[in-house]
């Protein structure tokens, strides 16, 4: 049954699935974190909305990065279907990378306004900084919504059509 349960949850049609659920707070991050830019004094909620979707980001990133290794710990190696599976974990990892790398931009642009001025000043900046973050959001959301294209209908429909 936990086998089952594991092939059910890596499969491209769940990760495709949950890859498009966590587009959603990333697009109303866009919208919500683009209104308060240079209209207000104090960014700390809006920086914490980045900071929050960039370790989602990043985590999310890991998890489809990993994807072969997963189902090398729970045993679903060497299926029938394991060439097919291995095209997904292509795609997975691909993607995986980049939405780990994206995710860490965001959080460094917003870990810069967090250390001391002593040591980085970004006094006049934090606004554009925030606004820096939120653009690697934004094709951070790209990235994942072409993810999401690719794992419901880009895949080749067999493996003989991948070579």
């Amino acid at each position: 049954m936990f086998r089952s349960l594991m092939t059910v949850l890596t499969s491209r049609y769940t990760i495709g699935l949950i890859s498009l659920v966590i587009c959603v707070p990333m697009l109303i991050t866009l919208t919500e974190v683009s209104a308060a830019l240079w209209s207000k004094p104090d960014l700390k909620e809006e920086m914490d909305i980045v900071t929050g979707i960039g370790i989602i980001m990043i985590g999310w990133g890991v998890v489809l990065e990993e994807r072969k290794t997963l189902r090398e710990i729970f045993g679903l190696l060497d299926a029938p279907d394991e060439a097919w599976q291995t095209i997904v974990d292509h795609a997975c990892h691909n993607y995986g990378v980049g939405q780990l790398a994206i995710g860490l931009m965001a959080e460094i642009c917003i870990e810069l306004i967090k250390i001391p001025n002593t040591i980085i000043y970004t006094g006049e900046v934090d606004d554009y900084l925030v606004a820096a973050g939120l653009v690697f959001v934004g094709v951070g959301a790209l990235l994942l919504i072409r993810h999401v294209i690719v794992m419901f209908f880009l895949l080749p429909r067999s493996v003989t059509a991948a070579h």
